[in-house]
């Protein structure tokens, strides 16, 4: 049985496998990080002081000298700084003013020093240029704050299914909600296996397990990943149907997220399930924009309320291949040269749209989990906000109108991702309704009536001169039977009466006559005669008249035998 005609959805990517692991030369190392305050190792002051809250701190110096101990001075909050008398042991005098009753706690005054986030233990980290230029490491620091952390918001792949199994993504994905969501069938429940390799690598890039000695991190380290297989092996395709099916299983299994590392043809009916899974289930679409330099509108990262993302290199110029324009590009990421896990458990270095995707869709899920409360909207107005206006190019009127005072530009959209300001920002507000249109000007007064027509005068007729047009017919018939005086007759008014005579020479034997009635000249009309018994050599007159009383005669001869 032949396949209903579908348009076919492929992942967007292009593909470099490295099958010796993550032995290729480092490309960059990662030293930026986000600095906070924290408690230092012990260490030795020359001069050792501590720090005493008195409750009475005005009168804090007098007493801090009295029992032989040297004020030095007190901070903006009133504690006092207290360097102990000479001989004196630290420990002995914070003892010694815990227990005063005018004292209400004394401390050491603890070393401090600025401590970074420390990169991730993952060999392959220092190849992942990506997170060095979006600024991962300072966002991390803000959420989720650790390595080991858990709990972040669902993340789902619609993809070639995702290898859960892999050394680097095995305790990251939940099968139990996982599917296969293919051959334009209804989903069915299970692991999604993937068969491919793409799903992988996309589920690498957003969610790896990080900071675990192995592979390569993730960018939502602390989201568990939901996979859902829509596109099929060998090649990698599917239909509309079967990523339409996807969306919405993945948003009914509570994916706050769901990344679409594919594209084709827009479709209406893939637009429609994101819009359901965004306004029924709260899910955030991302999208991979497509790998062939155009414009033209794609699916799914042209529906409305997709962030549809663009590709860049470690330079921060559009990559060769990405597409570009409205409403395809919403902002763009990393999409060149991006190492990930790769089935069944290797490596590989990739490009595409297909790897800036899930870069956006781990900003996206940090973001929801920093703010779990946080919608949809919410989310795109962050991106929009918050993203680099990288390339040294001028980003002009915003086509989507997503925030108060954003621009956008066709190649970057609204830039490209930085995890730390993603993370940072606080949430702009919805841009402002348009303004009302001022309210319409009154109705003009209604026109006056129009003046009565004239009266209708009724048009004299002419008077009728014309008399009516009759021609007899020469007649033969037999003594003492039944002759038909035949003739034809018309008239301009349409109606005449006749008057037929019949003459043996001078003398009339008979006459014969219709009333006024309508004629017409196709017509042949007739009155029958019964003839004499002796044989007749005469004739027969019709005079025709008209209502008008306009008449003609015609005559024709008539014989008997």
């Amino acid at each position: 049985m032949a396949r209903p005609r579908e348009t076919n959805f492929q992942a967007t990517c292009r593909l470099t496998v490295d099958r010796t692991g993550l032995s290729m030369p480092d490309r960059r190392l990662i030293a930026a990080a986000v600095a906070f305050l924290t408690l230092a190792s012990p260490a030795r002051a020359a001069t050792p002081t501590i720090l005493v809250k008195f409750k009475q701190p005005a009168t804090a110096a007098t007493r801090i000298k009295a029992l032989g101990d040297d004020a030095v001075g007190q901070t903006a909050n009133r504690v006092s700084i207290v360097r102990p008398a000479h001989g004196e042991s630290v420990a002995a005098r914070i003892a010694a003013y815990d227990k005063r009753a005018d004292v209400l706690y004394a401390e050491r005054n603890a070393q401090m020093h600025a401590l970074a986030l420390s990169p991730p233990n993952d060999p392959g980290f220092s190849l992942q240029w990506g997170f060095g230029v979006t600024g991962a490491l300072d966002g991390w620091a803000l959420y989720p704050g650790a390595y080991g952390a858990t709990g972040g918001a669902p993340l789902a792949i619609v993809d070639t299914g995702v290898e859960a199994t892999h050394e680097d993504l095995s305790g990251r994905v939940n099968t139990g909600l996982g599917a296969s969501c293919v051959n334009m069938a209804p989903c069915a429940a299970g692991p999604a296996a993937d068969d491919v390799g793409h799903g992988t690598h996309v589920a690498g890039i957003a969610g790896a397990a990080t900071n675990d000695g192995i592979g390569v991190a993730g960018v939502a380290f602390s989201s568990p990943i939901i996979p859902v297989k829509v596109l099929s092996a060998p090649d990698g395709l599917g239909t509309s149907v079967d990523v339409a099916n996807g969306i919405l299983w993945a948003a009914q299994k509570g994916a706050k997220v769901i990344n679409l590392s594919l594209g084709g043809a827009y479709s209406q009916t893939i637009c429609d399930a994101a819009y359901t899974a965004e306004h029924n289930y709260g899910a955030l679409l991302v999208a991979a924009a497509g790998n062939d330099f155009i414009s033209t509108p794609q699916s799914p990262a042209a529906c409305p309320g997709v962030v549809g993302v663009a590709a860049t290199d470690d330079f921060d110029l559009p990559a060769s291949f990405s597409n570009f324009g409205s409403p395809d590009v919403f902002v763009s990421a990393p999409g060149v040269d991006i190492v990930s896990t790769f089935w069944p458990d290797l490596y590989a270095s990739e490009q595409g749209t297909s790897m800036a995707s899930p870069f956006v869709a781990g900003v996206a899920a940090l973001r929801i989990g920093e703010h779990p409360e946080s919608t949809p909207a919410d989310v795109r107005r962050v991106l929009a906000a918050s993203s680099d206006k990288v390339g040294g190019v001028t980003y002009g009127s915003d086509p989507y109108g997503t925030c108060d005072g954003c621009t956008w530009q066709q190649s970057y959209g609204y830039g490209r991702v930085n995890v730390a300001s993603a993370l940072a920002a606080a949430t702009p507000l919805a841009p402002p309704p348009p303004p009302a249109p001022p309210p319409p000007p009154p109705a003009p007064p209604p026109p006056p009536p129009p003046p009565p027509p004239p009266p209708v005068l009724p048009v004299p007729k002419s008077r009728d001169t014309a008399p009516p047009v009759v021609r007899a017919y020469p007649v033969t018939g037999r003594r003492g039977r039944m002759v038909k005086l035949t003739y034809r007759v018309r008239d301009d008014s349409g109606q005449t009466t006749e008057q037929v005579s019949v003459y043996r020479g001078r003398s009339l034997l008979k006459k014969l006559g219709r009333t006024l009635r309508p004629t017409e000249d196709s017509v042949v009309y007739w009155l029958v005669w019964r003839a004499p018994r002796l044989r007749l050599l005469g004739r027969f007159c019709v005079r025709a008249a008209d209502g008008a009383g306009n008449a003609t005669t015609s005559c024709a001869s008539l014989k008997t035998r």
